[in-house]
This record gives C-alpha cells, structure tokens and sequence, in this order.
C-alpha cells in the first residue's frame, strides 16, 4: 500500500489519511487512526518537528478546535503572519476537507473532547491551544485538558456570560462571542446615536469614539482645561485623516473625531457633554 506522504503530495481534493503518531509502541494497532485532511504538505513532516528546529523563530504549533465561522477566520490569519504548524479539529468532515482544500493546514476529524484525540495531535508541543466552538462545557473540557498537558497559552471564545468564572479558574484567555459583541454594539448605537465606535475594555471600562459636533463648546479649548470635566480620557484625535495622541495643551477643532476611554458608569455623562 502507498504511504500517506505519496497522497499528501498530490494537489486537488483533500485526501483522508489515518495519523499514528502517539500509538502505544507495544501494541501499535490499538485504537481506531484518527483521520485528517490535507492537500499541500506532508502531515508527518508538518507535526512532528518542532518549529524551533525548522529555523523559524516566530512560528509556532496553533491547534484550533472549531472549523466555523471564528475557526475559518483564524486560520487565514494564522497562516497569514507566518508559516506556523496549525492543526485545526473539527466533529464535521465536510468542514474539514473545506479547511484543507482551502488551506495550507491539517484539518482532522475528530471529537477534541476525547483525551486521546489530542494526544495523539503532541498536544503536550503546542505552543497555543483555541476552542472556538459554540458550547462552554466543550470548551472548557478542551482548555483543561490542554492545561493537564502543560499548554501555557489557552484561549476561549465564551458563549455565556455565567460561564466566565470556570474559565478564569483555568487561567484561559476569554474572547466574547461575536454576536454577543454586535449585539452590544447596535444597543450603543441605537443608545447615543453619536458614538462612532464602541469597544469594551473590561467589566469597569470601555473606549468610545465620538465626533465633536457642530459649534461645539471645546472648541479652542484644550484638553488640560476641560479634561471631560474629570469623567473620561481623551487617549486619540482623528484630524484630517490623521490620528494622534493628544498632549494636554492640544487644542481642540471643528471636524475632531475623539476617542475616549471611559469608566462604564460615566458613558452617558460623558456623550452627552460631548455632544453640546
């Protein structure tokens, strides 16, 4: 029979081929092989030198576990900063063989909730783990086990705002759903019509960005002299296409578009000062 690396090197339709890494040397044919599918590289080669000993100082071995939307959009960017070793696992393999005709990285089809899925991938090599799936119990399974395994870098997206404290216990970098931050953006939005950008800083902050309006009271003024009456920091300015950070004598002008970082209960306060 042809080895795996023979299919691997032919371009085209991904092809499904078993990995057998971690198998139990004594009794190599224990267990069911997991498989995984890829166009453009030899999955032996790909998993099992360390990116240190192929002379690239920034790459790094990224297993994502989700092939959806999040997952789709990492791995462009992964692959995109940098020839990392990515490997990304997903239960669905019509999503898995779109990953690896896609892209150059390992798509496998697997539950990455079973321990030994991830073992046999040398989780205990990865420089960073990423469940992005739509369920917290998932997700926090995958994250301790990848923290067991002595992965230092973890990160989540959290799909529930009661699940943040498990996550916190397990020291795992939390990412807040995409439709859960949208969804807090249109209610801005809809809230002070003149905010131009909102971003949520964490549970006591946000950053704002709003425009001076017409005939504004600040303008001529300085940030020293009005300093938002205390309630908020001027961090940038938006002037005739440029960005900048403001020094305290800056004055302020018409066409000003301003970010300001803002404690959470001193928002509306401040839009509406900014706002005369």
């Amino acid at each position: 029979s042809s080895k795996p690396g023979k299919h691997l090197q032919q371009m085209g339709r991904p092809r499904r081929f078993p990995l057998h890494f971690n198998r139990n040397k004594s009794n190599p044919s224990s267990g069911a092989p997991l498989c995984a599918f890829c166009t453009k590289i030899n999955i032996t080669a790909r998993l099992t030198l360390c990116p240190k000993t192929q002379n690239m100082v920034d790459a790094m071995y990224i297993i994502i576990v989700g092939a959806s939307g999040i997952g789709r959009r990492l791995t462009e960017l992964c692959l995109a900063d940098a020839h990392h070793n990515l490997v990304i696992i997903d239960k669905d393999q019509d999503k898995c063989e779109e990953m690896a005709r896609k892209y150059d990285a390992v798509a496998v089809h697997a539950d990455a909730t079973k321990e030994e899925i991830l073992d046999e991938l040398d989780i205990k090599k990865a420089d960073v783990l990423i469940a992005t799936t739509d369920d917290d119990a998932t997700n926090l399974l995958i994250t301790a086990f990848a923290k067991n395994r002595g992965v230092k870098n973890l990160i989540s997206v959290v799909n529930q705002d009661e699940s943040k404290p498990l996550y916190m216990e397990k020291g795992v970098r939390m990412i807040k759903k995409p439709d859960m931050i949208m969804a807090e953006m249109i209610f801005k939005s809809i809230k002070y019509p003149t905010i131009e950008g909102y971003m949520n800083v964490n549970d006591h902050a946000e950053v704002i960005r709003l425009p001076l309006m017409k005939n504004s009271y600040f303008f001529g003024k300085t940030i020293k002299d009005v300093w938002v009456q205390q309630k908020g920091l001027v961090i940038g300015i938006e002037r005739s296409g440029d960005f900048f950070i403001p020094t305290e004598d800056i004055l302020f002008s018409e066409g000003d578009v301003l970010t300001v970082l803002v404690p959470k209960e001193k928002v509306e306060k401040v839009v509406r000062l900014l706002s005369v």
